[in-house]
């Protein structure tokens, strides 16, 4: 009945090796697309940016893969997020994992801890993987010096503020964090939502998943249209500066700050019903969206 580190250990290392294939041909796909993309995305600068100086190519070509990198990684963690009752997609397979000799909250930590953390070591690993193989085939580029450098890092550390085009002297100083937090708030509720999807279906939870989003995005878009015949966006916004004129103490800042908090409290939410949909799985099928 309590937590036991051994018996989470225990299943984390059961799953490992009962998806010990599905490890190694998702790092051969990682590995194998982010190789193309490196080769082809590094001639494509070589050959599109002719007379300009190593350093501005270089820069270029670390800008453009920043975006990609961003939209791809996340991208790949929703779709493994979807598969956190990967391991329970079949009668059989729900046997045996009910079976197990360990409390549901041990079992869904060790799906929780594969889908994110073990999935994007693997994800980085096949990076990883995929510069060395730049580095080593740079030789046949008539590329600059500032290409020998081991990139990664160069891409990952692209400006935030450039990526997403927020000046820091907008919100001062002392609250730059608040850009960052409102986008990781988004992002960990975006992704609790496939995590979510991924508990309840069983067969094809993220095109399930992802076409109920895009349902409920259209319709809510669909809506706001409607409520201003200014357009949605352009409504939101003198929303927000209006509510900023008539209230002293609220600006940009405390607005970013209460939304990230309910994106945050949203995505407690989210996961916390993930695991009672994962506490109450049954052998049989769901009659709601039966498979």
């Amino acid at each position: 009945m309590n937590f036991s580190f051994t018996r989470l250990m225990a299943v984390m290392k059961r799953d490992m090796m009962e998806n010990w294939k599905t490890n190694m041909y998702r790092l051969i796909a990682c590995y194998s697309g982010a190789a193309m993309a490196f080769l082809f995305g590094m001639y494509g600068v070589l050959s599109g940016n002719r007379g300009e100086t190593g350093e501005i190519q270089y820069t270029s070509f670390c800008n453009t893969f920043h975006s990609i990198l961003s939209f791809v990684t996340y991208f790949y963690l929703i779709v493994c997020a979807t598969r956190i009752m990967e391991v329970m997609n079949t009668k059989n397979k729900r046997i045996s994992y009910m079976m197990l000799p360990a409390t549901n909250g041990e079992k869904f930590i060790s799906r929780a801890i594969y889908v994110c953390i073990t999935s994007m070591v693997i994800f980085f690993a096949g990076l990883f993987f995929a510069e060395l193989t730049r580095l080593a085939l740079l030789p046949l580029f008539d590329a600059p010096k500032e290409f020998s450098s081991f990139c990664l890092f160069d891409i990952m550390s692209v400006s935030f503020y450039d990526t997403i085009h927020i000046n820091p002297e907008t919100y001062g100083a002392s609250s730059t964090f608040i850009p960052y937090l409102f986008l990781i708030s988004n992002g960990l509720w975006g992704h609790s939502i496939y995590i979510l999807g991924g508990t309840y279906f069983r067969k094809h939870p993220f095109i399930k998943t992802w076409g109920i989003c895009m349902a409920a995005f259209f319709l809510i878009l669909y809506t706001l249209i409607n409520i201003s015949d200014e357009g949605t966006l352009i409504y939101i916004l003198k929303w927000m500066e209006n509510l900023a004129d008539k209230s002293s103490w609220i600006n940009e800042e405390v607005i970013f700050s209460t939304i990230s908090i309910i994106f945050l409290a949203l995505t407690v939410f989210n996961w916390t019903l993930s695991y009672h949909l994962f506490r109450n799985s049954q052998i049989t099928d769901r009659k709601l969206f039966r498979r």
